[in-house]
């Protein structure tokens, strides 16, 4: 499977780097200034205090913290008081940390884990599986008492405290807060009713946020233009207005100042997400409180473009009169800056990283009529030549004595998207020599609601050839690439897309398949709760479409793959079993495709230990060099010791 002459292992060491450098996935501004964060290090995430005289970690045991995108929830959330901080403990317990002493108290053990915390007068208001898949519930700050405040046939999300009631975004089971959700207003007495603050049909709510010192207005994001956007609503829903939306840009994670004037927000085109801050005056309600639904963040005068360029910015919190956010690009993990300046406010770990990693660009191909976003690293400008030009327009790719050959990254998800943040895989395959493409294939998110739902009913149709001709645009735009040496790999929802390239078209001569779900029939029986809604939602029932869920599973189109595929999976994964990986594998063996299977104790779904991602990813670029390199003249080629 293996060639094991040809990859350079001087990358190996960035790959480790890369792999474990320090990444912070969420911060919280305290009453006094003091910000809180929840970092990974080593592969371990804690909580950690950011203040003018350094850095302390406030936590040791581990914490509970996950970047998703826009519509995140709060991980941590300071106490009224600024001397403590709520978070999820790596056991799934609400705790609180001393943010001056850090001593930690576990609060309570909910079973099934908590997914989202705010801290007000009241308590601690969190989304919990304790007693119904995400219920509403509120623990005192001492944790001797947990109330369910809603506790029915809904799923809620991202809580917040507007007085003596929280305010939450509310879904049904089926829709996973992607399809429809409302906004809503659930008091602290159970008797009493939940209020609908904004609910509408196809349309998606999220990210809440009450606005200081009132007791009925409330920001909040919702698709409805097709874009998300950010509107307002006052007292019982009664009015609706549009306070800030751009054009074909995803505008979400509304955060307050203190004196309820300004909002900062995110905004996401093109692979890049910066920060806006947007003065709002009047009531919410009104039409004319904020700049409106059609901005024009560059001259509006009630508009600042506080963050752009190539980066991903999330969780804009304020900070007195700053805006502070987590920023990530191709060449730096996730960090704590000022938005506005871009100076870094939590240190790194991992001094010189970004001048070893390369940097990517971006651009658009037609997939049958469909324009796709592709991120792609570029082949070097010393293998062979300058883009041929946008591949519309018809440029073919001449590939001379020095290209270089392709991998095709598509992501997860599948409603995630690829844009100019901090991948280290693709990074370690192109210090390695690759030209690698990542397309934001047809149900990718960034991209307004349509196209986020483009492969609804349609899984393993339009995607994959959007992520098929992803191959064919990337060499016709780059004169070093060399479209018949092209390999693809993925990850999850790229997992299984990997295998349905191979097994659906002649485009690659390798793939290596991470995590992935094959069969769906069998995937309902194996898999948790949000893995089975994910399906219902791209594949419909499953007793009334039975068949659209075997016809659609990658595993069936194993008879018809004729190129080596590396198989990889962690065993304590419960989003995706393992059991999915070894139906393909046998189903791979009864029809003798080449192939080998990697099974790593102890990972979850997605590899964090640092053994198993260096034997995982080394061993894909020594399958892709067999497949994909030629054998240089100059006779530099080593062979090294193999793995076992």
């Amino acid at each position: 499977m293996y060639r094991r002459d040809l990859r350079d292992t001087d990358c190996d060491g960035l790959l480790a780097d890369a792999a474990v450098a320090d990444r912070v996935v969420q911060a919280a501004v305290g009453p006094d200034g003091r910000i809180a964060y929840a970092k990974n290090r080593e592969l371990t995430t804690d909580i950690w205090l950011s203040t003018d005289d350094g850095d302390a970690r406030l936590t040791s045991r581990g914490a509970s913290a996950m970047r998703y995108g826009r519509t995140d929830a709060r991980w941590l959330d300071w106490s009224p008081g600024g001397d403590r901080v709520a978070f999820v403990t790596a056991d799934a317990e609400l705790a609180t940390v001393d943010v001056d002493t850090g001593a930690v108290e576990v609060l309570t053990d909910p079973e099934g884990g908590i997914s989202g915390l705010a801290w007000g007068e009241p308590g601690i208001a969190v989304v919990t599986d304790a007693f119904s898949r995400a219920s509403l519930a509120v623990v005192s700050p001492d944790g001797d008492r947990v109330e369910a405040i809603a506790n029915d046939e809904f799923l809620y999300a991202d809580p917040h405290w507007q007085g003596e009631t929280v305010v939450a975004a509310r879904s049904r089971h089926a829709d996973l807060f992607d399809y429809e959700a409302a906004l809503v207003r659930v008091p602290l007495d159970g008797d009493e009713e939940v209020t609908e603050l904004f609910a509408e049909p196809g349309v998606r709510a999220a990210c809440p946020r009450p606005r200081p010192g009132d007791d009925e207005a409330v920001a909040f994001a919702h698709d409805g233009s097709g874009y998300d956007a950010v509107y307002g609503v006052d007292a019982g829903g009664d009015e609706t207005a549009p306070l800030y939306g751009v054009p074909e840009t995803e505008i979400a994670a509304p955060e307050w100042n203190d004196a309820g004037d300004r909002l900062a927000v995110t905004a996401t085109v093109g692979g890049r997400t910066g920060v806006h801050a947007v003065d709002v005056g009047g009531a919410l309600g009104d039409a004319d409180s904020g700049p409106g639904a059609d901005a024009d963040p560059v001259s509006a005068d009630d508009a600042t473009v506080l963050a752009s360029g190539d980066a991903i910015h999330g969780a804009p919190r304020w900070d007195g009169d700053r805006v502070i956010s987590v920023r990530e690009t191709p060449t730096e993990p996730p960090a704590v800056v000022d938005a506005a300046s871009g100076e870094r406010l939590t240190p790194s770990a991992t001094a010189g990283l970004a001048a070893r990693l390369p940097e990517p660009e971006a651009f658009t191909y037609d997939s049958d009529g469909t324009e796709i976003h592709a991120v792609v690293h570029p082949p070097d400008s010393d293998a062979g030549g300058d883009p041929a030009g946008d591949a519309g327009d018809g440029a073919t790719a001449d590939p001379g004595p020095e290209s270089v050959p392709l991998l095709v990254n598509p992501h997860g998800g599948p409603t995630a998207f690829d844009g100019f943040g901090f991948d280290h895989r693709a990074a370690y395959f192109a210090a390695l020599g690759y030209a690698v493409v990542r397309p934001n294939y047809r149900g990718s998110d960034g991209f307004g609601r349509a196209f986020r739902m483009a492969n609804d009913g349609d899984w393993g149709g339009g995607d994959l050839d959007d992520v098929v001709r992803a191959a064919d645009a990337t060499a016709a735009r780059y004169d070093a690439v060399d479209g018949d040496r092209v390999g693809i790999f993925g990850g999850s929802g790229g997992g299984l897309m990997t295998v349905n390239a191979l097994g659906n078209s002649d485009r690659f001569r390798a793939g290596a398949a991470f995590y992935g779900v094959y069969d769906y029939e069998s995937f309902v029986d194996d898999t948790d709760d949000v893995g089975w809604q994910l399906l219902k939602r791209e594949l419909g029932d499953l007793v009334s479409d039975l068949d659209a869920y075997r016809d659609a599973s990658p595993i069936r189109s194993v008879p018809d793959i004729d190129d080596p595929l590396v198989v990889l999976h962690g065993e304590e994964d419960a989003r995706v079993p393992i059991s999915q990986s070894e139906q393909l594998v046998e189903e791979l063996e009864r029809h003798d495709v080449r192939h080998e299977f990697r099974r790593y104790e102890g990972e979850p779904h997605g590899f964090g230990e640092l053994e198993h991602v260096l034997d995982a990813y080394t061993r894909v670029a020594d399958l892709f060099a067999k497949y994909l390199r030629k054998l240089p003249d100059d006779g530099s080629s080593r062979p090294y010791e193999p793995p076992e």
